[in-house]
């Protein structure tokens, strides 16, 4: 049964030193989390070993797979572990400002229906790297992707948020889970969350963004391991999640932007990147 407080989840796959940033960014918040869920994905040297005795005050628990299930894999098996009644979920990669918590938890748990909030991602201290998902023209894009904060000003309620840092209502996310499962474990990585959004979305959920709190990410530290198939997984999954929530995402606009994107790559001399690209398309028109 769900209490008070959050939970953190931190997800790891051999992180190293970011890891350990991640988590002291988490110990030292200025409103402390009940618990730090770390989910060690399959780590060629397990978390357990890596972790310094004296770098957390705050309680954790290390939950051990034996192989890399993913970022959606991971999340639920780390969701089975959540007794707070919210649960924040953040990258191994990502630095939270120190009041992170503090602001983005006040957002969830204020008035109205609210699945979750996000708080401004930055690459560096003035760029940005997410600020929650749009939809543009059928597209899934990152809010403010590349651009400068003072670009988001006055925004306060996205069409979904980002997996990267965020804080959920622990019982929106069991609302609309599938088989007991917050993520689609057959994504693994990449757009589970905008699929996580439009399912909490047709439940009449609602987002919000907290732009004073701050995140500091370092970007798919994992997504270079994963080589082509972590590439073709970014493009299969946008027509998967299209494909099950018609009017969240276009079909025929996603294929315009990927032929558009294998003609340059081919211009470009990028063959296998053209040549992945259009087996990950088929991939994902073709699964169920």
């Amino acid at each position: 049964m769900a209490v008070g407080g959050a939970d953190i989840i931190v997800l790891d796959w051999d992180g190293g030193e970011s890891l350990l940033n991640c988590l002291h960014s988490i110990d030292i918040q200025s409103l402390p989390p009940a618990r730090i869920i770390i989910v060690d994905n399959g780590s060629t040297t397990p978390v357990y070993q890596r972790l310094p005795k004296d770098l957390l005050k705050v309680p954790y628990l290390i939950v051990r797979n034996d192989t890399n299930l993913g970022f959606t894999g991971g999340i639920n098996r780390a969701m089975k572990e959540v007794t707070a009644g919210f649960v924040g979920w953040v990258n191994n990669d990502a630095v939270l400002s120190e009041k992170w918590l503090e602001k983005v938890l006040a957002a969830v748990s204020g008035e109205g229906k609210i699945a979750g909030a996000q708080s401004i991602v930055l690459r560096d201290k003035t760029t940005v790297d997410g600020a929650g998902i749009t939809i543009e023209g059928g597209l899934f894009r990152q809010i403010g992707h590349g651009q400068k904060m003072a670009s988001l000003r006055g925004m306060t309620q996205p069409w979904g948020i980002s997996g990267t840092a965020a804080v959920f209502r622990t019982n929106a996310l069991r609302e609309v889970a599938i088989h007991g499962n917050v993520l689609r474990n057959d994504l693994f990585a990449y757009y589970e969350d905008v699929e996580l959004s439009a399912r909490l979305r047709a439940k009449g959920w609602k987002f919000k963004l907290v732009p004073e709190a701050l995140v500091m990410h370092k970007g798919s530290s994992s997504a270079g391991r994963l080589g082509w198939s972590g590439f073709q997984m970014r493009v299969r999954n946008r027509y998967i999640v299209a494909r099950a929530h018609p009017g969240v995402g276009k079909v025929g606009a996603l294929i315009s932007e990927d032929l558009s994107n294998a003609g340059k790559d081919i211009l470009g001399g990028r063959f296998q990147a053209a040549s992945s690209r259009i087996r990950a398309v088929f991939q994902g028109l073709r699964a169920k």
